[in-house]
């Protein structure tokens, strides 16, 4: 007998006769099955799940564009922030004061006087010392009302011939420096008037600066030296005046409360010298502005 062939289990009958077992009963040898296949396989393992991202922690947002906008808002309101800031100057009183529109810039160049002084303002002003007690603008009306339009200085009788109120500052004077002079002493308005004695030969521009505070427009009279690095210029006019300031003139800057008037005299032919009566006159007389007088007047009251 092969030793490899299967051995037969012996034939047994049944209760019917029937017979069990034998060849014929012998059950098939059992095929060999590759792995993963039949029933007595054991499944394959299933490939591990990917693991699902940690769910974001409180307080943080997962990147995406929302925080780049975000990022780009905080910009522009720090931006409109810091050009708040330096729109608005202290008056040193606890309230904040409006600087003037930064609209323009001050002329490169322009004609100043050959002698120069200043004063700083008085306790006569110091009921207007601070704009923050003065706020009302000043107006045209005021500035040059009709029984101020002629000044009289000596021989000469000077009338009004131009007037020019300016909300920036810068386009009342020329050079770089004057401008942010203005612009640091808070200038909110500009005015100037121009008189004129054309047969008497003399001319005489006054100017009125609406500056924070007293030490703001004594800072700025003390600071113009009348030495060719900025001053206040000249208003348009036909000849002989569009010549103002050519030649000899002389000045004179006054802190009068938070006002600063600057008074100009010259002759028309450009002539004259320090001692010349007439244009000292013309120095106290134009330094008497109706409208700031007025203002300190009301305002002591």
């Amino acid at each position: 007998m092969d030793p490899r062939e299967p051995r037969r289990a012996p034939a047994v009958r049944d209760g019917r006769g029937r017979r069990s077992g034998g060849r014929s009963a012998a059950r098939p040898a059992a095929r060999r099955v590759p792995p993963g296949r039949g029933r007595s396989a054991r499944p394959a393992p299933r490939p591990a799940a990917t693991p699902a991202p940690p769910a974001p922690a409180r307080g943080r947002r997962r990147p995406g564009a929302r925080p780049y906008y975000l990022a780009a808002l905080v910009l522009v309101l720090v931006a409109a922030a810091a050009g708040a800031v330096l729109l608005l100057g202290d008056d040193r009183t606890g309230h904040r004061t409006v600087k003037a529109p930064s609209g323009g810039h001050a002329a490169a160049n322009g004609p100043s006087p050959e002698t120069y002084s200043s004063s700083p303002s008085t306790k006569a002003f110091a009921a207007i010392a601070r704009r923050a007690t003065d706020k009302a603008p000043l107006t045209a009306a005021e500035l040059f009302p009709e029984d101020a339009r002629t000044i009289t200085a000596g021989r000469a009788r000077l009338a009004l011939k131009q007037q020019r109120l300016d909300a920036d500052c810068t386009r009342a004077v020329w050079g770089g420096e004057v401008g942010a002079r203005l612009a640091r002493a808070g200038c909110t308005q500009a005015a100037r008037g121009l008189f004129a004695d054309t047969r008497a030969g003399y001319a005489l521009e006054v100017g009125v600066f609406n500056l924070d505070s007293a030490d703001a427009a004594g800072g700025l009279v003390g600071s113009l030296q009348g030495d060719g690095g900025g001053f206040m210029l000249p208003l348009p006019a036909a000849a002989p005046l569009d010549r103002f300031g050519q030649g000899f003139s002389t000045a004179r800057g006054l802190a009068m409360g938070h006002y600063a008037v600057l008074v100009w005299a010259a002759r028309t032919d450009g002539k004259g010298t320090a001692t010349d009566d007439t244009l000292l006159s013309l120095l106290i007389e134009g330094g008497k502005p109706p409208a700031v007088l007025g203002r300190a007047a009301a305002a002591a009251e």
